[in-house]
């Protein structure tokens, strides 16, 4: 499984605006905390596409008691063809046993899934996901493992007609 990870698009464009305007109302902070990488890393082995290559993608935010952790496989774009333009999501598997040694301690683990949702989306593909509570390192987590990524963290990979494979 390859270690890069997805550009959060809507993270990168949260950062363009405070630029433009001069301001943030979010915490100033520099970059993602080394733990915090190691963390993800050891997350993003768990992972294990049914076929092909895919990208890990992740999202944090801290909040008041602990960091917010969101983990998914991007989506790949063909370009091309018939079916140019198309996005298609990554059939996985997740080791949930591995994820232990992933905490130091953990807390809580629970299996989220809303499938009498009424919420209306155009397409309610993530409505289930794992959740585990716990720490690493000193820093409590909230870990969330998601089956798709969310809509504003474009494609992880672009598949061309001829067959080649760009990370993007």
């Amino acid at each position: 499984m390859s270690h890069s990870h997805l550009p959060i698009r809507h993270l990168i464009r949260h950062i363009e605006k405070t630029r433009m305007n001069g301001h943030s109302d979010a915490p100033s902070s520099k970059s993602t905390p080394a733990w915090m990488q190691r963390f993800v890393d050891g997350i993003t082995d768990l992972f294990e596409p049914f076929s092909g290559v895919a990208r890990v993608g992740f999202e944090c935010a801290h909040a008041t008691e602990a960091w917010e952790i969101s983990v998914f496989l991007g989506e790949k774009e063909l370009v091309g063809g018939p079916t140019d333009g198309r996005m298609e999501a990554t059939n996985f598997r997740f080791d949930l046993f591995g994820i232990r040694n992933c905490f130091t301690e953990i807390q809580s683990m629970q299996w989220n899934a809303f499938p009498n949702s009424h919420v209306c989306f155009d397409e309610a593909a993530d409505l289930s996901f794992i959740t585990v509570a716990g720490q690493y390192e000193g820093n409590f987590i909230r870990l969330q493992v998601h089956a798709t990524p969310p809509d504003c963290a474009g494609p992880a990979i672009r598949e061309y007609a001829d067959g080649r494979v760009e990370m993007v």
